[in-house]
């Protein structure tokens, strides 16, 4: 399984993919935190905290994920080179286990990248303040699942479409309808038990839940049991893609 993670990681680092990908999530995510004059500037917040970046780095993650997972197993099934791999002594887990390592190191990597809009923002609060460590951790924790969520939907788009654009595509319909479906099919319904039904479906609200500082088992859970199901679903995926050779 490591050995796939590291083939997966150095392919992004070996050229120069991965730093165009680091590097265009930093300018993008740069420019609507300090720059462009927008609700998600944190200047024009007037609180000294980081809410506007995670409010903003779902959308942007939802399009990023997709776009760094679409060729883990497309591009190999275009080029015949999966046939190769999972005829090896490797089982299906180790497989999609392997890809979804290889490609969440490089998600934490990003994330850690991000670290640079903690510095900037603790100098400009004043000495009297004080900086909420505790919301930041969870905040951070709840990006780092929904990211790893995202990341299991967007390999299973990858082992179905040989093409690496229709994996893209479909894989962002996933995550958007994943993030966001759920909580506007909630707000067309009346029944409070309902309402409250469908929006703890959907990662909306448990990622939410989190960015203000609570941190809930539910929330976690739900997190770790959406994973579980995409990567049983993956597995499953690759088993009758080996039945077929």
């Amino acid at each position: 399984m490591w050995v796939i993670a590291k083939r997966e990681l150095s392919f992004y680092f070996r050229h120069i993919v991965g730093y165009l990908v680091v590097g265009c999530y930093l300018i993008i995510n740069n420019l609507f935190l300090w720059f462009f004059d927008t609700q998600y500037q944190l200047l024009n917040s007037g609180f000294g905290d980081l809410n506007s970046f995670f409010e903003i780095s779902p959308i942007l993650f939802l399009f990023l994920i997709p776009a760094i997972s679409m060729r883990s197993f497309s591009e190999e099934k275009s080029n015949g080179t999966l046939e190769l791999l999972i005829t090896k002594p490797l089982s299906s887990f180790e497989i999609f286990g392997g890809k979804f390592i290889g490609i969440a190191l490089i998600i934490i990597i990003i994330l850690l990248s991000s670290s640079i809009n903690i510095l900037a923002v603790f100098t400009l609060i004043e000495e009297q303040s004080k900086f909420d460590w505790g919301s930041l951790f969870s905040s951070y924790l709840a990006l780092l699942l929904m990211c790893l969520s995202f990341l299991s939907m967007s390999l299973c788009s990858s082992i179905i479409f040989r093409n690496q654009v229709s994996s893209f595509l479909v894989a962002s319909l996933l995550c958007f309808g994943q993030f966001f479906l759920w909580d506007l099919i909630a707000y067309l319904l009346s029944d409070p038990g309902l309402y409250q039904f469908i929006t703890d479906i959907g990662i909306q609200k448990h990622y939410l839940s989190l960015c203000r500082g609570i941190l809930r088992l539910e929330d976690i859970i739900y997190f770790l049991g959406l994973m579980t199901i995409f990567l049983i679903l993956g597995i499953d995926l690759l088993k009758r893609e080996k039945s077929l050779i």
